[in-house]
């Protein structure tokens, strides 16, 4: 099983892939993601893996913050962060031209599944090596724009 990560976006967010991040339509299979947002374009994206797992993750009820000594990512920790900065430059992108874009980070399987939660962050307060998704929880993430 995968962790899949889906983007919403105001605007258009074309098709395409690099060695670090792939952007692609939703699946017809995987459409239960689209309730759980309030923009209207949406997106998978994949890592360096081709799925999501290639980004650091957390399971956990509450949402949990980055701690001296927590273990992040796998055993090719350069590839993951490489594909944490390309999809901070692509939201940085994204947040040129709107108030905020919309992240769910959720398990293969488990789209139709509500999100615990909302998490708010800022893109440029995002450091790459501490930076890690808690699973099935909503991210809204403001740009300068919204200051």
């Amino acid at each position: 099983m995968c962790q899949m990560l889906y983007m919403a976006t105001e605007g258009d967010q074309a098709i395409w892939q690099s060695p670090e991040l792939r952007v692609e339509e939703v699946e017809a299979s995987r459409a239960a993601i689209r309730q759980w947002f309030s923009l209207p374009v949406v997106r998978f994206i994949g890592a360096y893996t081709g799925c999501s797992c290639g980004f650091p993750s957390v399971i956990a009820e509450e949402p949990v913050e980055y701690f001296e000594g927590m273990v992040l990512g796998d055993q090719d920790r350069e590839a993951e962060l490489g594909s944490v900065r390309s999809l901070l430059r692509y939201m940085k992108d994204q947040l040129a031209a709107a108030d905020h874009v919309e992240l769910y980070p959720v398990w293969e399987g488990e789209e139709g599944q509500p999100p615990k939660g909302v998490i708010n962050i800022r893109v440029e307060t995002v450091v790459p090596e501490t930076f890690f998704f808690n699973q099935r929880f909503l991210y809204r993430v403001t740009g300068a724009r919204e200051a």
